[in-house]
């Protein structure tokens, strides 16, 4: 199982950071989808398939380069076999569909993936077993897809897809990836409270968590669990509980990066208050940014972003926005890369 989520995590990694001009076939795979039943999705797409090309590529931050700078000698091994410097990755996206206190003890959040890729399910498959012997993956048929079934011991584990060798889905039950092969197969089994969610052309990221108040109460090991919250924000255990959608999207905007944060609350008083307490909270940081933005070039970058957050409460809805020139931030990413040779 070990090899398994090292494969399932270097795809995930060369999703976020790698670029494809886009998929063939009859079936809509251009942008992710979210089925019924998900309270959490995280999609991400890569940067250089934005406008921040250009600085993807000054710096080195395209996939073909940065899978062949991780240094562990296996993953490595992994790249070549399944030649990952070569393949094309469009998007992916996590959904989760239950946080309950139940599944967090047990360490076994239902959850689902889909990587729009051109990385071949069944080489990877192979790949794990030929390095691992004892891992044991079975083929299988899930909703008339062929498939596969990953087993910890004699207990299934996780299963997997291949649709049209476009789309890799995996799921830790068969219902799961059932539901998934049906979003994307046959167009059904989308969730209403996730239709506005998808990545426009030069998103990055985009986060949401639906419901937030009612499954924050569902993953509670106790009612009483919230109250600490209190002595930070007053009455702030019933502003969580109260919270409809929130939703965080990272994008690129001509050489920059923009931030957008939207919070539902259950009433205008309790966006007014997150509002204000942020406003408050960002006074002496932004105040200590302008002291050393004078002798520091990263404090100045960082004095002239929060300079510029704006934050508003618009009836129930708390938002932030904000914008970050791409240069410092692809420099800084640029220079970690290298640091891993």
């Amino acid at each position: 199982m070990k090899m398994m989520k090292q494969m399932a995590c270097a795809a995930f990694a060369a999703a976020l950071v790698a670029g494809m001009s886009g998929c063939g076939g009859s079936k809509d795979y251009s942008n992710p989808k979210v089925a019924e039943g998900t309270i959490a999705a995280i999609a991400a797409r890569p940067a250089e398939n934005t406008s921040l090309a250009a600085l993807c590529k000054q710096h080195g931050l395209v996939s073909s380069e940065l899978v062949k700078q991780a240094p562990d000698k296996e993953f490595q091994d992994i790249v070549k076999e399944l030649e990952l410097d070569k393949a094309q990755h469009k998007w992916a996206v996590v959904s989760i569909s239950d946080l309950s206190a139940d599944k967090i003890e047990k360490g076994e959040p239902d959850f689902a993936v889909a990587i729009a890729t051109t990385v071949d399910l069944d080489k990877v498959v192979a790949v794990a077993q030929a390095k691992n012997k004892n891992e044991k993956i079975e083929k299988a048929t899930i909703a008339d897809v062929p498939a596969y079934t990953i087993f910890k011991g004699d207990k299934p584990e996780g299963y997997m897809a291949n649709l049209d060798k476009q789309l890799i889905l995996v799921a830790n039950s068969s219902a799961g990836l059932e539901k998934q092969i049906a979003l994307y197969r046959d167009g059904k089994g989308a969730s209403a409270d996730f239709g506005s969610f998808t990545l426009g052309a030069n998103d990055i990221l985009r986060i949401k968590v639906a419901k937030v108040g009612e499954n924050v109460k569902k993953s509670l090991p106790s009612p009483d669990a919230l109250q600490m919250v209190n002595g930070f924000v007053p009455d702030g255990d019933k502003i969580i509980l109260g919270m409809g959608a929130v939703e965080l999207a990272v994008g690129a905007a001509d050489a920059n990066i923009k931030l957008d944060l939207t919070l539902e609350t259950a009433a205008d008083a309790d966006a007014d208050k997150l509002v204000t307490l942020a406003k408050t909270g960002l006074m002496p940081l932004t105040a200590q940014m302008q002291k050393s933005a004078e002798q520091d070039a990263d404090a100045k970058t960082a004095y002239e972003v929060l300079k510029g957050i704006t934050l508003e409460a618009k009836g129930k809805v708390a938002t932030l926005a904000a914008v970050a020139p791409a240069e410092p931030i692809f420099k800084l990413l640029a220079e970690k890369a290298k640091a891993l040779k």
